[in-house]
């Protein structure tokens, strides 16, 4: 599941800088319309599972980013079963260049990349520290508002902690972390579920189909993929991962809710 509508995006594209405010420039939150994208997606989730015979989620994991904590907060009314979620580093934003550029400069705006045609150096000296200082933490998570479900503490998968602006992370590094992090999630006989950011759900498809992104077509907010996996025994075990949905953002009834197909 990629998260729903950003606040920082929103802003940006009324003509404002939500970015140049912010304490945390890098972690924007939904805006209403993005909280109501979860909660049918929520919904949709429920419906998928059922459509393809799998049993509803048991354990729930999401990006240190509120904006992912917040969209599985919304999409968990529809499994009331589940009554917390806990923290997957691997899950996380893509922690390359662009990432950093889109608010750790002077003029930055949220726009991936920086603004167009600027060359600047970072002022905000957290570019330069290491990305894992930037995640949320359980006790921030819970502070929210909008997060309404309990977040727990737990040891991740995987690690962004050698990453920053001088060292960013590569495209091939963030699809190794995406595959190890699903891979180490997944349980036999269980339904996990997963939020993170439409550049990892992207490369997850890839690395796990083999694939390239322009099959699956655009992960728009709230796009929800379903995969099932099983494992070949061998001298080496081997991972089959089958696609049963992808990006499918059946809940919004393909209205542009909040710019969901941008």
């Amino acid at each position: 599941l990629r998260h729903g509508e950003r606040l920082d995006y929103t802003t940006l594209e009324s003509g404002g800088n939500w970015t140049a405010t912010a304490s945390r420039p890098y972690d924007s939150p939904l805006t209403p319309v993005g909280i109501e994208q979860g909660r049918l997606a929520g919904i949709r989730i429920a419906r998928l599972l059922s459509d393809h015979s799998l049993p509803p989620p048991t354990r729930v994991f999401t990006s240190p980013m509120l904006r992912c904590a917040e969209t599985l907060s919304s999409a968990l009314a529809a499994f009331p079963s589940v009554t917390s979620m806990s923290i997957e580093h691997g899950l996380t934003e893509s922690c390359n260049l662009d990432w950093y550029r889109s608010w750790s400069l002077p003029s930055s705006d949220s726009t991936w990349g920086g603004p167009p045609g600027v060359r600047e150096e970072p002022s905000d000296a957290r570019a330069f520290a290491s990305a894992s200082e930037l995640l949320g933490t359980p006790e921030y998570l819970n502070s929210r508002e909008t997060v309404t479900v309990a977040v727990t503490p737990r040891r991740s998968v995987g690690s962004v902690s050698q990453y920053s602006y001088a060292r960013p992370e590569s495209r091939a590094e963030q699809c190794t972390r995406l595959r190890a992090a699903a891979q180490g999630l997944a349980a036999s006989g269980e339904t996990i579920l997963l939020c993170s950011h439409g550049g990892p759900c992207t490369h997850l498809f890839e690395e796990l189909t083999g694939k390239e992104w322009k099959v699956a077509g655009n992960c728009g907010y709230t796009a929800i993929s379903v995969y099932k996996w099983e494992k070949k025994a061998g001298d080496e075990e081997e991972w089959k991962w089958e696609c049963l949905k992808i990006n499918d953002c059946g809940h919004l009834g393909g209205e542009t809710l909040g710019g969901i197909m941008e």
